[in-house]
């Protein structure tokens, strides 16, 4: 395995014909025959917990699709504020909404160790305009993508909402597949998320530990877990006067 940085390594070409996730890809609809040539170019890279994908306005020379791990999109204000506008997780395209742009439109950090599968962005454009298939699917994951962010500001950033819901509902969307296992993020970056201080987050998560609901994993392959009740958040979730009650009475 050749080293790149600190952070960040390259462990050879991708094989798409191997790779268990292929039925979740943007390439799942594409054929054997075709994808003998779609996977000739792309590299199989891995980062570290908090390592820098790319940032926002650098050349748009590739996209990612997740393989293994969770990775946050940052956008900047004018005064230089950082604001998380969305994670993504294994099975989703990162750089998607810079196909057609010149620059990246978002920063895009590993919230875990995180593997990707880098496609260079002169070849997906080309696969993109010879198989419509893809085209097709890159619509879905576009669809997908605008759910997610409507998701993102009606359930988890309004103050109409009491925290604890948003919080439950950040949870179940950090999950991993369909396990009982969650992505555990910093105190920071749960409150960056959902628009509360650090302080208000780890109150909320000592509540839903002291009650059963969270427990901490360490870590594993997906990076820092919390072994998660998930009916349980999926009731605070969807009920926001259980909210409001004392740890014990969930």
């Amino acid at each position: 395995m050749a080293t790149i940085n600190r952070t960040h390594t390259c462990s050879g070409r991708s094989n798409c014909f191997t790779c268990s996730l292929r039925s979740t890809m943007v390439c799942a609809d594409v054929s054997l025959e075709d994808l003998a040539a779609f996977h000739i170019p792309i590299d199989d890279l891995a980062f570290e917990a908090g390592a820098t994908i790319f940032n926002m306005a650098d050349q748009a020379n590739a996209v990612y699709c997740v393989r293994q791990g969770a990775i946050k999109l940052l956008r900047y204000d004018v005064s230089g504020n950082q604001r998380i506008v969305r994670f993504l997780k294994k099975g989703d395209v990162v750089g998607l909404d810079s196909v057609f742009a010149n620059e990246q439109q978002h920063t895009a950090i590993a919230l875990t160790p995180t593997q990707l599968c880098r496609i260079p962005m002169s070849h997906f454009k080309d696969f993109i305009a010879k198989h419509p298939g893809l085209q097709l699917r890159l619509l879905e994951k576009t669809q997908e993508a605008l759910r997610e962010t409507d998701s993102w500001l009606s359930e988890l950033v309004s103050n109409t909402v009491p925290a604890k819901v948003r919080l439950a509902r950040l949870l179940l969307q950090l999950r991993i597949g369909d396990s009982d296992r969650v992505h555990r993020l910093s105190l920071a970056d749960f409150g960056g998320i959902l628009g509360i201080t650090p302080e208000t987050v780890s109150r909320l998560l000592t509540e839903l530990g002291d009650a059963g609901i969270l427990v901490k994993t360490g870590r594993g392959l997906n990076g820092r877990n919390y072994q998660a009740d998930i009916p349980a958040l999926t009731a605070i979730s969807l009920d926001p006067s259980r909210a409001r009650q004392s740890p014990k009475t969930y």
